[in-house]
Formats: C-alpha cells, sequence, structure tokens
C-alpha cells in the first residue's frame, strides 16, 4: 500500500542517503523534470537544482544532518532536463536510525510554476485594471452600502479631492444638495440607468456630470461600481443651441419679404424633396392652400422660369450651390412676382441625408425699380442722341456763320484795296493845300479807324490772297489739321492740300520742312505794310 501511494502520488517523492544521491524516486518526480528513473537513480538532489540555488539547498542540509531542524520547507527552482526552469516547493525532511542519526532523507517536490505564473498574471492584471481605471476620461468609484472604498486617479482630479479623502466618503457628499436624495435612493435601490445630476468640487464649483451605477460581486461581497462623466460643457452647449434655436425659430415667425426653408433630398424622387420645415412667411408669397409640394409649386411659377429652376435644381446636387431668379403667380392674382433664391446643400454625416437650407427673397419692388431706371435711362439716352444732334447742327452753323464772317471782311478789305486804296494814292501824289492834306488825312485815319480790327487779324500779305486762301490760311493759323478744315469748309482733302501749296508759293515758303502755321502766326503780327502807303497799321 505504502509502494501504491509513493508511485501514484501527484507530487514528486524521492529518498536519498544523507549525501544526496537517490535512492528510489516515483514516476511524478520524473515527469516533472523529464528524466527517467534510472537517469535520476545515478545523480545526486543538487544536479537537479539550479547551481544559483546550491547554497541554500546545503545550508538546509547541514541543519538537519546536526539535528537544529527535523523538516525544512524551501521554494527553488529545478533543472528540467530540456534545460528549462521549473519552480518547485521543496520539502525535507529525515529518517533516523536508532542512534537518532540521519539514515535518509525523504523528498518532496511540487511544481509550483502554475501557482506562481497565477499570481503574477493576477498581479499584472490588477495592474492593468488600476491602469485603465486611472487612464479612462470618468470619474469610477466603488462602494459598498454606499460608502466609496476605492476610487480612480480621474475621480481625484475631477473633484480635486487626493484619492485618500474619497475613500470613506458617501456617495452623496460630492453630489449638490438638490441631487442629494435622488442620488441616495439610485444608490440603495441599485439603480443601474443613466441619469443627469449637479455634482460639487471640493471648492464648491458645480457642474454637471452623467452617473451610471452597476451592483457586481467582488470576492464574495455585493459592492456598487460607479461611473461619473463630466457634462458641464455638453449641457452648456446644449443650452447654446437650444438658445440659438429658439432664435432662429422667433426669426422665422417673423420673417417678412423672405422666406427661411429646409429640404431633405429624396433620391428615389429627386424632384420631389420632403419639407423639414418653411417660416410662416411663405403665405406672403404664394397660396399654402394649393401649394402642398415641389410639383404644386412648380405650377405657379412662370413657364420661362420652371426649366431653369429645375436645372438649376439638378446642377445643386453636384456644386451644392443654388442661386436663380424666378417669377411667381401673385395670390392675390395682380400678375407676377419676382423671387430670389438662394440655397446650400448640406450633407449629414450621421445618416448620409443631403438637406437644401436656404432663403427666398421677394425682389418684385426692386426688380419693378430697375425696370423703371432702365426705361429712364433709355429715355434719357434718346434725349442725349437728340441733343446731340442739336449741338452738331449748332455747330454747323456756327462754322457757316464764321465762314460768312470771315467773308464779309475779305470783300471788305479786298473793296478797300481795289475801290478805296487806288484813289488815295493817287490824291496823296497830286498836288494838294495844307487844307485838302488834312482832309485827307482824316479819311485815312477814319479809314484805319474803320478796318483796323480786320487788319489785325489778316496782314498785308493776305491782300493777294483769294477768300476761300485767306479761309484757309486762318484755319491753318487756328491749328487745324488738313482734314478738319476739308471737313469745316465741305471740302476734299486734295482740295485744301491744294490751297495750302498756293499760300505757301504767294507767301515765298520754299522750304518743305517750314510750318506753314508758325510762319502765317509770325507774320500775322507785322505792324506796317512795307512798301505800303503807311495808312494800315
Amino acid at each position: 500500500m505504502f509502494r501504491a501511494l509513493f508511485d501514484h502520488a501527484g507530487t514528486g517523492l524521492a529518498i536519498t542517503f544523507p549525501d544526496g544521491r537517490f535512492i528510489v524516486v516515483n514516476p511524478a518526480l520524473c515527469t516533472m523534470l523529464g528524466y527517467s528513473e534510472k537517469v535520476l537513480l545515478d545523480l545526486r538532489l543538487e544536479s537537479i537544482i539550479a547551481p544559483n540555488q546550491w547554497d541554500r539547498l546545503w545550508e538546509l542540509f547541514q541543519a538537519i544532518l546536526a539535528g537544529k531542524r527535523s523538516h525544512a520547507q524551501l521554494t527553488l527552482e529545478c533543472r528540467h532536463q530540456s534545460g528549462k526552469a521549473v519552480r518547485g516547493l521543496l520539502n525535507l525532511s529525515m529518517v533516523p536510525d536508532k542512534a537518532g542519526d540521519a539514515r535518509y532523507l525523504i523528498v518532496q517536490i511540487q511544481d509550483v510554476s502554475s501557482l506562481i505564473r497565477t499570481e503574477t498574471e493576477l498581479e499584472e492584471s490588477r495592474q492593468r485594471y488600476r491602469a485603465l481605471s486611472d487612464a479612462t476620461f470618468e470619474a469610477v468609484f466603488i462602494s459598498k452600502k454606499g460608502i466609496c472604498i476605492d476610487a480612480n486617479r480621474t475621480a481625484s482630479t475631477m473633484f480635486e479631492t487626493p484619492r485618500e479623502e474619497l475613500i470613506g466618503i458617501f456617495g452623496t457628499d460630492v453630489i449638490a444638495p438638490e441631487y442629494k436624495s435622488r442620488v441616495k435612493d439610485n444608490i440603495l435601490s441599485g439603480y443601474e440607468d443613466p441619469y443627469h445630476v449637479v455634482a460639487v468640487k471640493k471648492d464648491g464649483t458645480r457642474f454637471h456630470v452623467m452617473i451610471h451605477g452597476k451592483m457586481i460581486r467582488i470576492g464574495g461581497s455585493e459592492v456598487r461600481v460607479t461611473v461619473l462623466r463630466d457634462i458641464d460643457a455638453q449641457v452648456t452647449a446644449e443650452g447654446a443651441l437650444r438658445e440659438s434655436e429658439r432664435h432662429l425659430r422667433s426669426l422665422m415667425e417673423s420673417a417678412s419679404n423672405f422666406v427661411l426653408f429646409r429640404l431633405r433630398y429624396n433620391p428615389d424622387n429627386p424632384c420631389q424633396p420632403k419639407r423639414i420645415l418653411i417660416s410662416p412667411s411663405i403665405a406672403e408669397i404664394v397660396d399654402r392652400t394649393q401649394v402642398i409640394d415641389f410639383q404644386s409649386w412648380l405650377k405657379v411659377i412662370h413657364p420661362d422660369d420652371r426649366e431653369v429652376l429645375l436645372a438649376a435644381g439638378q446642377k445643386m446636387l453636384d456644386t451644392y450651390r443654388l442661386d436663380e431668379t424666378i417669377r411667381i403667380l401673385d395670390p392675390a392674382g395682380n400678375g407676377w412676382r419676382w423671387l430670389h433664391i438662394i440655397s446650400v446643400a448640406v450633407s449629414d454625416e450621421t445618416d448620409n441625408s443631403l438637406f437644401f437650407n436656404g432663403i427666398i427673397l421677394d425682389i418684385t419692388r426692386e426688380m419693378e425699380a430697375t425696370a423703371a431706371l432702365k426705361a429712364r435711362e433709355n429715355e434719357l439716352k434718346e434725349r442725349t442722341e437728340s441733343l446731340s444732334e442739336v449741338n452738331t447742327a449748332l455747330e454747323v452753323l456756327l462754322r457757316k456763320r464764321e465762314a460768312d464772317r470771315m467773308e464779309v471782311e475779305e470783300k471788305m478789305l479786298s473793296n478797300a484795296k481795289s475801290l478805296i486804296l487806288p484813289y488815295l494814292e493817287k490824291l496823296n501824289a497830286s498836288r494838294m493845300d495844307a487844307r485838302q492834306r488834312v482832309y485827307l488825312n482824316l479819311v485815312e485815319s477814319n479809314l484805319n479807324e474803320i478796318i483796323s480790327p480786320l487788319s489785325r487779324r489778316m496782314s498785308r500779305h493776305y491782300l493777294n490772297f483769294t477768300p476761300l486762301e485767306i479761309q484757309v490760311a486762318n484755319l491753318v493759323k487756328q491749328g487745324k489739321a488738313t482734314k478738319d478744315i476739308a471737313l469745316i469748309l465741305g471740302l476734299s482733302t486734295r482740295t485744301i492740300e491744294a490751297v495750302r501749296y498756293t499760300i505757301r508759293r504767294k507767301l515765298g515758303i520754299k522750304k518743305k520742312r517750314s510750318n506753314l502755321r508758325s510762319y502765317l502766326l509770325s507774320i500775322d503780327g507785322a505792324d506796317t505794310i512795307p512798301g505800303g502807303s503807311g495808312w494800315i497799321r
């Protein structure tokens, strides 16, 4: 029976001499170390122990052999035949002889590698749990009957309280007074649905949190794990969003002369988008009882604008923008009204929906004012063209009057030359008494007074010019070009060029590069007529 127990034991057993030589070993020890029974019987106990463990084993042997200890236990590292290490729990006891000395040693080695690995893994699991708990953005509390027994680092940060001070508090100690009763009831009743309350930091700062608790069992005890998420920023944002929605709703309800709308794209029927919202001011533009969908809306649009609007809507699916001006039937039957439609397509990333947000502006007055302004501009343009024609006629008349005046002056000078000057010269050459000489000087002086304005514009060199040559000379002196002179006098440019050539020849200008205008201006300032009688100044 002893042999059967020895051979079938699950723990490695061996009997050795006091020097450590194996006498007998059981199959469990052979299996543990990977050796056969025959090999083990040729070895000593230290042969299966790691070298760095020999000193500890030797001290244990000496203590037992010296009778100081009858039994000893030691955890050490054994060597497997493959070379890998095996953690073993060594129990060593002595079997004495009649004299009381050590006769045999009973060796028991238990493989504790799995136990050690399990403890290591358990410790690593604890560390991972702690790291995960500390790294989470939510505060985590573990409580028993409402008393906190553990908390993570985020809880300490969130409430600005050391972790040691959080342990031992009741769950409602960090909750605002008006919410304490509710939180206490939820803790004691094991309530597991999330709910929203206001928490309080150590310095009294209030902030919104979402609480989610759950009852679990740890080590045979039932505890509550409570997670608190800081939603203060979210609550503030939601409040701002609600305020913005309230203002937007107020804007939509008070809209006048414009309409705000939001439509959802319908992929099954692109020409029939779903109406999400539209401001009540739509009643100012169209009869809502007749316009119930997009198709009925198209019926009240001007026939020339329907295809334009449909094409713009199809293009909007690519460009995400629409900007069109159309005409719509006035609900009161007063003709057509002008609408300016501006819309932007916006996609919803949550469900891939496409929305059309936009505004409709009633620009009927602006379009009517623009049409009236355009008509006024056309009227002013016609009047301007008419005034331009009148100015052209006046310019022609003025040029004609100027030409007639110059012709009269030329005739006066020509008549003075042909009808008066010869006789004055004859009288001047004749014998006259003093009285007659005085009369002649008076005639000569009065004649100068009459024709002096003309003489200042027409020098003596003009007296042998024809009327046409004098006209051309005066226009050249004014800086007019050949083309302008031809236009003024109603003659061809070739005729004017021929007249200019005759003038140059009569004035004795032989150099082609000499400027005719400069020459005329220089000689026009002469005070006397060389070789004349001296009566023209």
